[in-house]
């Protein structure tokens, strides 16, 4: 099992912004189509019907996280991209807090979720842990 970094998949594109940080999505690549430009998940919360959802992540997670290392806010904050306008323009995105709000409403309309947080795992817990994944996953699937 593997990843394409072939040309139009995960290596994408970009384009030009007169915006901090100067670069926006382009029209290529899986980063690009989960970028908000093109993606929206909070709709997932209003749709029928609802099955029960399952979200996993590593508590060592650094790309989906409250304060990732791949988002441009954080790494502003941070001083790593230099220019950041400051929060109040282009404030980090908590994302494990959206998810968990999109999930929430979910739940709200009537569907249901389960979160589990591995310790000691990164971005992929079932690569990392699978046996620890597994004890989690398989009694999700029993009910």
């Amino acid at each position: 099992m593997g990843m394409s970094t072939s040309e139009g998949n995960y290596s994408r594109d970009s384009l030009p912004s007169p915006n901090w940080p100067h670069v926006a999505p382009g029209t290529r690549g899986v980063n690009n189509a989960l970028s908000p430009k093109y993606c929206n998940l909070g709709p997932f919360a209003d749709c029928t019907p609802k099955p029960p959802v399952f979200w996993v992540r590593g508590d060592l997670d650094a790309i989906v996280s409250d304060r990732a290392i791949t988002e441009p806010g954080n790494l502003g904050a941070m001083g790593v991209l230099p220019g950041w306008p400051g929060p109040s323009f282009y404030p980090p995105q908590p994302m494990v807090g959206q998810v968990r709000a999109v999930l929430q409403r979910y739940q709200a309309n009537g569907g249901t979720f389960v979160e589990e947080v591995m310790a000691k795992v990164g971005h992929v817990p079932y690569l990392e842990d699978l046996p620890g994944f597994l004890r989690l996953w398989l009694p999700f699937l029993g009910r």
